[in-house]
């Protein structure tokens, strides 16, 4: 069976919904938006001694950065020790290593295991800051 067909369904279910959603959203707003327009000054006041946290402040995740740098660092190790375990223990061609069972856990599994890893190490730094 072909995935050609199922892919371009997909593919193009995936678009329709996408428009609608932004569309949706974007009434939301909108809508949202007119109302606090229309309110009265005396309300949004009482509702901001009602909630102090009105105000929608938007800061960035400061260990972001350093789960991102240690994703891609275990991704990094685990092509790398990909790379060696097919050059060193499989010797010969690329297309013979790639089609032995050990090899393949090992193309799939070291990035993954590496990539997990990575972020076990940046969960325990982040925990060791706080």
């Amino acid at each position: 069976m072909e995935l050609t067909p199922v892919l371009i369904v997909a593919t193009i279910f995936y678009c329709i919904y996408a428009i609608w959603a932004r569309t949706a959203t974007k009434k939301e707003r909108l809508t949202f938006l007119d109302i606090l327009a229309t309110m009265d000054p005396a309300t949004l006041q009482a509702y901001k001694e009602i909630n102090p946290q009105w105000e929608v402040m938007v800061k960035k995740n400061p260990n972001s950065a350093l789960r991102t740098a240690c994703l891609l660092l275990g991704l990094g190790i685990g092509l790398v020790v990909v790379w060696l375990g097919l050059s060193f223990w499989s010797p010969g061609t690329l297309k013979n290593a790639l089609y032995e069972g050990v090899n393949g856990f090992l193309i799939l599994g070291s990035p993954i295991l590496f990539a997990g890893l990575g972020l076990l190490v940046a969960y325990l730094i982040e925990r060791r800051k706080s």
